[in-house]
């Protein structure tokens, strides 16, 4: 694809959970852990994409909320209103695009298999091969640990080998498999991006007008339970480990990659398509003992020690998923190659917390 080209695109997940109203501690949070950083991450790739305008891009946009809608129909953005259930929409939209953003749901497979569709059928009425973008995540990476032990696998996405014998009953891998299958048919390329435990607080325009949200999922999570339960808490023992990327690394992510399909050059793509989002890792105990240490200090716990999270607060608080007590371990190497530069690694990550807990205070309040 030449830079010269006019380039049509389409995003899906640029909003989600609203943060205009105070957390609602019990009934919100299975919720939020379903949610795949909707509106997080895809607002983000908004706001990074509105902010280096190009004369030569057409965006649109799929918003599902009117109010969300009409806020970025005043900043020019192109907006379709619709869900992610409404397949026949997306299918024609993606049809119409030359570059696909799918940063919603990384399980809802039918809107994934609709916007295949809609690529497919651009293909044939151009004869040029589109571009999918879509968002995955490095829980289809984790295991049964309940938080007792960590592991010493390691994924590496410049290992295509090692990646496809991961188990079709993975969490995500359905639909990363309709995507690579997509590309073996040669209708479109497509790049899976697999961001990890996403940090820190948006920000920008689009979060300072309500239409974004503006929280990840992992520790605003953790966070909320604690706060609920009087006590930081932990699945298991808390000995399991995952990687973090801020958001906006993982913007940047995004951006290198859409640079490189715009400029034409030759990266990975389908079943070598896979870029981790990581700079880093933690063990969750770990992050456990800091959200105790400042919900102590701010006089939401009497003790900053974390302690195991019973099965009925799993079942309460997570929705019954012990994802956080699962390990998840990678390298972004292949992402690296292709020219991303991450920032800010896991002490940042740490020193996030504050913040988040200060902003979901001050949204409370």
């Amino acid at each position: 694809m030449s830079s010269e080209d006019r380039v049509n695109v389409f995003l899906l997940g640029a909003t989600g959970q609203s943060s205009d109203t105070p957390h609602q501690w019990v009934s919100w949070l299975p919720e939020l852990m379903a949610s795949a950083h909707v509106g997080y991450i895809g607002g983000s790739v908004l706001g990074n994409l509105l902010s280096n305008v190009n004369p030569s891009l057409d965006l649109t946009v799929l918003v599902r909320d009117a109010a969300k809608a009409h806020k970025l129909n005043q900043l020019g953005v192109k907006i379709v209103l619709g869900e992610l259930d409404d397949v026949e929409n997306i299918q024609t939209l993606a049809s119409q695009a030359d570059i696909v953003l799918e940063c919603a749901d990384a399980d809802h497979l039918d809107s994934t298999k609709a916007v295949l569709a809609g690529l497919k059928q651009r293909y044939k009425d151009t004869d040029k091969v589109p571009t999918l973008i879509h968002t995955s995540g490095t829980g289809v990476l984790t295991d049964h640990a309940a938080g007792m032990y960590a592991t010493d696998i390691i994924y590496d996405d410049n290992d295509a080998e090692q990646l496809a014998k991961l188990s079709p009953e993975q969490p995500h891998r359905n639909v990363d498999l309709a995507v690579i299958a997509a590309d073996e048919e040669g209708y479109v390329k497509t790049y899976i991006v697999l961001p990890s435990t996403i940090y820190g607080l948006a920000t920008g325009p689009l979060v300072d007008a309500g239409i974004v949200n503006p929280q990840s999922q992992q520790i605003p999570a953790l966070i909320l339970a604690g706060k609920g339960r009087g006590q930081a808490g932990m699945v298991g023992q808390g000995k399991n480990i995952w990687p973090n990327v801020h958001i906006d690394d993982i913007v940047q992510l995004y951006e290198v990659l859409w640079n490189n399909v715009i400029e034409g050059k030759a990266i990975g793509h389908g079943k070598e398509g896979y870029y981790f989002g990581e700079n880093g890792e933690h063990i969750l105990l770990d992050v456990a003992k800091t959200i105790g240490a400042e919900l102590k200090e701010l006089g939401l716990a009497e003790s900053d020690e974390p302690t195991t999270f019973t099965k009925e607060e799993v079942d309460r608080w997570f929705g019954g998923s012990e994802s956080l007590g699962s390990n998840s371990r990678c390298r972004a190497n292949r992402s690296r190659v292709v020219g991303w530069k991450p920032k800010k690694g896991t002490e940042d990550m740490l020193a996030s917390i504050k913040p988040e807990i200060q902003y979901m205070l001050s949204k409370e309040s």
